[in-house]
């Protein structure tokens, strides 16, 4: 007998033996040890790791470092069908389970001991099979039925419901353990069963991934150092390469810091007479800076300016004269000075992990990290850009499901939206929907927007979700600017107890939360941080004509770390157009960092843009801000009382333009700097302030107010009070607990309590969820 016919006897007696057995899961804590037998890392083990480390022995799947670690059982450092019967062998309680350290305790968790199926439920498992009738959470002794394979099966199955007279409350899609990866768009319409939910088998971590695995390394050398390359085909396109849950860059020139633009070709602007919006076609680099690049027509060019990064294709470059030609033009008036530099440049391949896709090749170049193996490092390409598509069927909802790894794409329009990264693709897309909601679910390496609720979506909600590096935007609700009581409104969408962090890393000036057009909608207890433009943005009209958008609650979320010096005219928390109904309360905004150079400006912590009107701002702290704590660009009567604006950079409170109406209400606020200015842009009879504190921790009682703290641009307290502020304002410390760690805690002998200032626990902003983020 030849050694292939004792690999297949092999193989199929293994398989027999693992589709025979009751294979209970079980958690484990990933700390202080993971489990051995764990392949695919997910924390549990289970057959879906027997069933990968059988893949791996026969050559159809490559591991990783790490899963290639926890699947060799017997530590001989092969992977082979030893390590899979022990694995086997293992669930069936022949062999005890072996930890990789101290044995971690085993996670009881009473609400999810157990799985209850109801009587239409169904089971989605990578060791399923979409021939099977998906009523069993695992396949029988006989592979005669067992679970689905494909989401997209159980759901075509369940359209078989759609006109039965049945009770199908709280009809569930149990999915187990390991990922699916979408080769299509899972596309939910108005032919498919509603009102029911795709959850997490109790204990497991399902997967749904827009990715390709890419490995089979070869070793070549390549702008003199040794890199990996493999062949992916002819003709492939992607943007997204991720080693487990990092997103992989692409090599740019230059390789730190920017360019800037030497002049502009006056000819090439599609409107010459805007002032923002010049739509440029191309620009005038430096030849100095230049060289012939080998792969024109695979670099793109980032350019920053004002509230804008431009990604956008370079068509041809002459390296003599340092004429760029782009293929689209910029949403924004490119000119001289402003910052660019150039992306997926093969002659800058040089640093631990970077990547380079040949497209017409399809060779892909890879330097790997100290921590690859060549032999078992695998990669996630992205594929897909859009995974989910919910359009005119109503209550479907995800829960405890990771949604991962997907690509991006250039905006295809010819000019983008200038603003909030608007025209991005989501990874999950819902329209003409009701009742569509995610709760506990975790959205990983994004390439693009992550969620959005589109046009016509009411009654949705993203309840205690985990976004982290997110190419474009975490959640985007978008409708359309109609009358309020019209049938197509999108409205009563909540977005609540959320953490949002690493959002716009591909297209930079996308927000956390954004809302356009949208009524009636609660963003609360959420924490934002660690993005490069505005946390949460509502609005979408510049100026005071209709504006669907309104009863908007934006409370309790704490927003910090954004902006980093990136980009311009930003804020924690930003407003456009009349919205007589919303309130922002009880948010905790700090750190926002704007462009300190050339054009940069605007780095608020709560930013009332163009229009913004009739609104209430109270209960809320916005400190160590670039700019102010509080900024009106105009507006119309917004109360703003009861807040803390503390040690901002260039002042606390703004309004920027003067207008023949009253602007704001400035009452019983907190507001304190050191040699900064109390107001800054100060014209008589902008605003109207009433009993607030006011301190100088260098100053003391001397504070200033004006553009500045020069003596040019300085105003005393009597000069200010001959404008008409400082109204019934006292000047004393507020006796904050410890104003250097920016402890806002009020002492009950605070001066501010006379004033009928009203503390608040600010210590509830953020998540009501305790997220693990190891």
């Amino acid at each position: 007998m030849n050694k292939s016919i004792k690999k297949f006897i092999a193989i199929f007696l293994s398989l027999t033996l693992l589709l025979s057995m009751n294979m209970p899961s079980f958690a484990v804590i990933p700390k202080p040890g993971a489990c051995y037998g764990d392949a695919n890392t997910d924390g549990f083990v289970n057959a879906a790791d027997a069933k990968l480390i059988l893949m791996t022995v026969v050559g159809k799947v490559v591991l990783n470092s790490e899963q290639h670690e926890r699947a060799d059982m017997n530590r001989d450092g092969r992977i082979n069908l030893f390590d899979f019967f022990m694995v086997v062998f293992t669930l069936s309680g022949i062999l005890p389970r072996v930890y990789m350290s101290a044995e971690p305790e085993e996670i009881e968790n009473p609400e999810t001991e157990e799985l209850v199926m109801g009587p239409y439920d169904l089971v989605v498992s990578t060791l399923g099979n979409d021939a099977w009738s998906g009523r069993l959470d695992q396949p029988n002794a006989e592979a005669t039925d067992g679970p689905l394979a494909s989401l997209n099966t159980a759901k075509e199955k369940l359209k078989a419901l759609v006109n039965a007279d049945l009770d199908l409350r709280g009809l569930t899609v149990w999915v187990r353990g390991g990922t699916y990866r979408l080769d299509s768009v899972l596309d939910f319409n108005t032919e498919d069963l509603g009102l029911y939910t795709y959850k997490a088998y109790p204990g497991e971590t399902p997967v749904i991934s827009g990715a390709v695995l890419v490995g089979d390394w070869q070793t070549e050398i390549v702008n003199g150092i040794e890199v990996w390359t493999t062949d992916v085909g002819p003709g492939q396109d992607f943007n997204t390469l991720f080693n487990g849950d990092n997103s992989l860059p692409r090599p740019r020139y230059p390789k730190t810091g920017e360019l800037l633009v030497k002049s502009i070709k006056a000819e090439d602007q599609l409107y010459p007479d805007s002032d923002y919006f010049k739509g440029n076609t191309s620009f005038n680099a430096d030849p100095a800076d230049m060289f012939a690049f080998s792969n024109i027509q695979d670099v793109d060019v980032r350019i920053l300016h004002y509230w804008k990064d431009e990604l956008i294709p370079v068509e041809s470059y002459d390296a003599s004269s340092g004429y760029c030609k782009l293929t689209k033009p910029t949403s924004m008036t490119t000119q001289e000075g402003d910052r660019y530099f150039f992306e997926n440049v093969f002659e800058a391949l040089s640093l631990p992990g970077e990547w380079y896709l040949a497209r017409q090749s399809g060779k892909l170049y890879y330097v790997p990290l100290a921590t690859d193996n060549i032999e078992t490092t695998v990669l996630n390409a992205g594929e897909l850009e859009t995974i989910i598509k919910i359009d005119g069927v109503n209550g479907i909802g995800f829960k405890n499901i990771t949604f991962r790894d997907t690509d991006w794409n250039i905006v295809p329009t010819e000019l983008e939206n200038s603003q909030a990264a608007y025209g991005v693709a989501p990874a999950i897309l819902v329209t003409n929907s009701d009742d569509t909601f995610f709760e506990s679910c975790t959205l990983q390496n994004i390439g693009a927007t992550a969620i959005k609720m589109g046009v016509n979506t009411q009654k949705g909600s993203v309840k205690s979700c985990l976004f982290r590096n997110i190419g474009g935007t975490a959640v985007f609700i978008e409708g359309l600017n109609v009358q309020p009581d019209v049938d197509n409104v999108t409205k009563d969408i909540t977005v609540t107890d959320n953490h949002i962090y690493k959002y716009g890393r591909v297209f930079n000036n996308a927000i956390g939360v954004l809302l356009v057009h949208a009524r009636n909608c609660e963003v609360s207890h959420n924490e934002i941080h660690d993005g490069f433009y505005t946390g949460i943005s509502a609005g979408w009209v510049w100026g005071y004509a209709h504006n669907v958008t309104d009863y908007l609650k934006i409370s309790d979320n704490l927003i910090y770390d954004i902006g980093q010096g990136w980009l311009a005219d930003m804020g924690g928390i930003y407003t456009l157009g009349v919205q007589p109904h919303t309130v922002i309360s009880g948010n905790v905004v700090h750190d926002v960092g704007c462009y300190g150079g050339g054009s940069g400006y605007g780095g608020w912590g709560i930013y009332l843009d163009e229009g913004s009107s009739y609104m209430t701002v109270e209960n809320n702290i916005a400190y160590n801000c670039s700019s102010q704590g509080f900024h009106q660009h105009y507006g119309q009567d917004n109360l703003v009382q009861n807040n803390i604006f503390a040690m901002n950079g260039d002042g606390q409170v703004r309004v920027s333009r003067e207008e023949d109406h009253n602007e704001i209400f400035l009452k019983r606020n907190i507001i304190v700097g050191s040699n900064s200015p109390m107001y800054t842009g100060v014209v008589k009879g902008k605003f109207v302030d009433d009993g607030n504190l006011y301190w100088d921790y260098q100053r003391k009682c001397m504070v200033l107010s004006g553009d500045s703290t020069s003596i040019k641009d300085r105003i005393y307290r009597a000069g200010m009070q001959c404008k008409d502020y400082y109204n019934n304002g006292i000047f004393v410390d507020p006796l904050f607990a410890d104003i250097d760690n920016r402890d806002f805690t009020l002492s009950p002998a605070s001066p501010a309590l006379t004033l009928g200032f009203v503390p608040w626990d600010y210590r509830q902003a953020g998540t009501l969820t305790g997220f693990d983020l190891s």
